[in-house]
């Protein structure tokens, strides 16, 4: 009975060291801008775009790799009063610019510490280029991050609902 027990005791110590970290919210933000922020907010922080490309979905680009994708929702109850708003559903930082996420990261830095920072990714996959993409999720909301020779080259949020 004693080696069943410590049996079960080992396995469960194992599974522990595999267990997929889940994010929280707070998390998920880049150049302290989170995910369904207004524009506006951007624009407030990072002053107006350098360049904007437009359709469903806009593409601000606020330069040195720094884009914010958003799309316009209706606010106000009342159709006199609605008035659209463009909100957040994605930022992709492309250049070390300095920014980076709540906990640090940022392009450029060493892939072993995207583990260090956010523990075992939901997924992890590489393609033939040998870039490696490293999933993490809080909720609905993506944190993901592109690596290429060892350095972080890309990172991502965006929602996934």
């Amino acid at each position: 009975m004693k080696k069943y027990m410590l049996v079960i005791m080992m396995l469960c110590i194992l599974s522990l060291s595999t267990v997929v970290h889940a994010l929280s919210k707070n998390q998920v933000a880049l150049g302290g801008i989170p995910l369904d922020a207004p524009l506006t907010y951007v624009n407030s922080i990072y002053g107006p775009p350098t360049r904007i490309d437009g359709g469903g979905q806009w593409v601000s680009h606020y330069g040195n790799g720094f884009l914010v994708y958003s799309s316009p929702r209706t606010t106000g109850k009342d159709s006199r009063y609605k008035k659209a708003v463009n909100y957040v559903d994605e930022i992709r930082v492309t250049q070390n610019n300095g920014i980076s996420t709540p906990d640090g990261a940022y392009v450029g830095m060493q892939e072993i510490s995207i583990e260090e920072l956010y523990g075992k990714p939901f997924n992890k996959f590489s393609n033939k280029d040998g870039l490696i993409t490293y999933w993490y999720f809080a909720d609905t909301q993506l944190l993901a991050f592109e690596v290429k020779n060892g350095l972080v080259i890309s990172i991502r949020i965006t929602e996934t609902d």
